[in-house]
């Protein structure tokens, strides 16, 4: 056990390091860490658009939509580079990633409405869902940090064939949304901080959402 807790801390306090000391991240950090921002950006910008767009918009984008129309692509980039996905996956979640419940939730019909329900907010997802099981399969103990990966749903994706993940990032599942979702403060806090231009402001909400993210360990 202390040799497991050992090894989980590395991670956690290499994104801890990385956030507070601004230190460069060694190779296997970085590759993670620029995988987690591209996506970032890519959920950051479908959510800024949905605030722009007149239909019915999601809560979270509704609540705060004043701040999302303020998100340019600067503190947008800044925003995006963070220790952890801002997309919630539910991957603390056992029971929806188990193998079979999974084969059965493709089967499943469309969902409509959501955050992700447009072509681009399918793709966001589904490089979601790749990078999950790329480290699924390769570092567990980076996937609970930057992805709060519990063991249990880390077995089940590792074992998932490609194409049911694929044809669950088609079906734009209602229960994948932003993290914190129904936390708006804490996006308010973000983004605020993104728009600022204070780097150490941003390091401090991102530091209090890493703690946020070991919660779910």
């Amino acid at each position: 056990m202390a040799d497991e807790n050992h090894s989980l801390h590395s991670p956690m306090m290499a994104a801890s390091s990385w956030l507070q000391r601004g230190r460069q991240p060694a190779r296997w950090e970085s590759a993670s860490l620029a995988a987690v921002a591209e996506i970032n950006e890519l959920v950051l910008e479908r959510l800024r658009d949905a605030a722009l767009e007149a239909q019915e918009r999601p809560r979270l984008v509704e609540s705060l939509r004043e701040w999302w129309c303020l998100l340019d692509d600067n503190a947008r980039h800044r925003l995006a580079r963070c220790p952890f996905l801002l997309l919630d996956a539910q991957f603390n979640c056992s029971e929806r990633w188990q193998s079979a419940g999974l084969a059965s939730g493709v089967r499943e019909g469309t969902a409509t409405g959501g955050y992700f329900h447009s072509a681009a907010g399918v793709a966001v997802v589904r490089r979601s869902l790749m990078l999950a099981w790329h480290l699924a399969r390769s570092n567990r103990l980076t996937a609970r940090v930057l992805l709060g990966m519990n063991p249990e749903s880390a077995e089940g994706i590792a074992g998932s064939a490609l194409k049911h993940l694929e044809g669950l990032a088609e079906l734009r599942p209602a229960w994948i949304v932003p993290r914190w979702e129904a936390q708006p403060l804490i996006w308010r806090q973000m983004i605020q901080a993104a728009i600022g231009g204070s780097d150490a402001a941003l390091r401090r909400v991102q530091l209090r959402g890493l703690q946020l993210m070991a919660a779910l360990w």
